[in-house]
Order: C-alpha cells, then structure tokens, then sequence
C-alpha cells in the first residue's frame, strides 16, 4: 500500500504541468495591438510647433494687456477725447488676437 502511494506521487510529481496563465502580452495579442498603436502613434504628435506655440503665448499676453487697457480707459470718469478713439483701435486689435487664440487653441484641442 506504501509503494503504492510512492509511486502515485512519483508519476504525478514526473508528469509535465500544463497549466497556463494568461498574461497581459496574451490579451493584446488576442484583441490585436493595431489599434492601439495608432492611437499611441497619433498621441506622440506634438500638437502645436513650438512656433505657433509662441504665438498662442504672445496672442493670450496681448489680450489679457488689451483687455487691461480698455477697461482702465472704460473706468475713467470722464475719458479724453484721445483715449475715446483709441478703444476703436484697441477693440480691433482685440479681436485680431482673440482670433488667432480661438484658432490655435482649437488646433492643439484637435490634435491632443
């Protein structure tokens, strides 16, 4: 009965195992790895040139100095007749700025 049990245990510690666990490789193999690395390769791309990344800086500091400007030239009690005309110039070029802002932020959001 003894050389029995030697023997069970010796044929079942001899046989190979075949138990598997599935790994994470395993699961990207099976679902593919194409999509994913698209999506990896799109996100590598920088979303602004470091360029226009400059420009947006100094388009956003030009509003923010802009809009300083007509809201001191706005709380003045009585504006002068020289700071009236230039709230027409400075509105434009308001605009101007804020459009270069709104296009280049909506390209780096596009992008990202």
């Amino acid at each position: 009965m003894q050389n029995l049990v030697v023997i069970a245990l010796a044929v079942v510690l001899a046989a190979p195992v075949s138990v598997s666990f599935p790994a994470p490789a395993d699961a990207q193999v099976l679902t593919g790895r194409s999509g994913d690395a698209r999506r990896e390769r799109r996100a590598a791309r920088p979303a602004l040139s470091e360029r226009e990344q400059e420009r947006l800086f100094q388009a956003e500091e030009a509003v923010w100095e802009i809009t300083d400007q007509i809201a001191t030239i706005e709380a003045a009690p009585e504006p002068t007749a020289e700071e009236s005309a230039s709230l027409t110039g400075l509105r434009s070029r308001l605009e101007e700025e804020q459009e270069v802002v709104d296009r280049l932020q909506a390209k780096r959001d596009r992008r990202s």
